[in-house]
């Protein structure tokens, strides 16, 4: 892990950017973030196992 953060911090920030966003947008972000870092690692994703 690179850092971490207080939870309270956390939660403002995501009120922050959740007030403007349709609901549900900052999670698909998210998603779409996580799969784009986990491509990256594997280096291939056809065939590809994970476990999160």
């Amino acid at each position: 892990m690179k850092g971490v953060y207080p939870v309270d911090e956390v939660r403002a920030a995501e009120a922050q950017l959740m007030a403007g966003m349709p609901e549900g947008a900052l999670m698909q972000r998210a998603a779409r973030a996580l799969s784009v870092h986990c491509a990256q690692l594997l280096g291939r994703v056809y065939g590809a196992r994970v476990v999160l």
